[in-house]
């Protein structure tokens, strides 16, 4: 959960509580690895036609492996690779001891790099807190991203360099690439390309400025743009208000009676 509503209903209004107060968003953050509560619309992947195997899942922005926890509930999983260069996070991946998550301590993207991330850090009682699920490369969106919380007066912006790293090819086959990684997503996609070109898996991509270009990028592959309409449990071209993430599939990836 971070800076957009993802929830629909009673969900909805519990978010928006949650996002509140720092301090709310922190215990709760803590607390909802250990419930089903997700993003609804990673309920999309339900219904695609990838579910039917043992997949394997590349998952580009771990974070503390709440969607590699969703993806081994509620899929037929084979592998799931896990990018994630942040300490913090790592620490609680390796404590889940899922013997089919594979983690990979740094991050990705088309070229070996440097890059220096923002983030929210929370004070309280003279402790800090920072909150990594907030990170962003571009600090001018910081300020817009601390507008969630109503309560400001002990955060401020705090900053750190992460190792980006080129990646090769898979020995096994891809079939679900998931990235959610606050504005990077677009150089992800470039490093991920011939895995792209070759396994043409599903792909869950958080939104950005970057949209359009990643589209353009994908639609070279015969990759069209979907939404989930979480009310309506079925697919859409149409953006909706409350989604966090983008759907682009290949026509064998969703039957046509899930398109409205």
């Amino acid at each position: 959960m971070r800076s957009s509503e993802t929830h629909e209903g009673i969900f909805s209004v519990l978010e928006k509580i949650v996002r509140a107060h720092p301090a709310v968003y922190i215990i709760f953050r803590k607390l909802i690895k250990f419930t089903n509560i997700f993003e609804k619309d990673f309920d999309g992947l339900k219904i695609l036609n990838i579910n039917k195997e043992k997949i394997n899942i590349i998952d580009v922005g771990a974070s503390d492996g709440i969607a590699s926890k969703f993806f081994n509930n509620n899929l037929i999983v084979g592998k799931i690779y896990c990018y994630e260069p942040n300490e913090y996070f790592l620490k609680i991946l390796k404590r889940m001891n899922q013997r089919n998550v594979i983690i990979k301590p740094y991050a990705i993207g088309n070229r070996n790099i440097q890059k220096k991330i923002y983030f929210p850090r929370y004070n309280f009682l003279n402790k800090d807190y920072d909150i990594i699920s907030y990170a962003h490369y571009d600090k001018k969106l910081m300020d817009h991203f601390l507008l969630d919380f109503k309560f400001r007066s002990n955060l401020s912006i705090a900053s750190s360099v992460l190792t980006i790293k080129k990646i090769g090819l898979f020995k096994k086959k891809i079939n679900l690439i998931k990235i959610d990684t606050n504005g990077f997503e677009l150089s992800i996609i470039k490093g991920l390309i011939k895995t792209i070109k070759k396994d043409k898996p599903v792909l869950l991509v958080e939104m950005n400025k970057d949209e359009k270009r990643i589209g353009s990028i994908l639609k070279r592959f015969n990759y069209e743009g979907f939404f989930y309409s979480i009310g309506q449990k079925k697919f859409t071209k149409k953006k909706k208000s409350n989604a966090l993430n983008k759907y682009f599939l290949q026509k064998e990836h969703i039957k046509k009676e899930l398109i409205i």
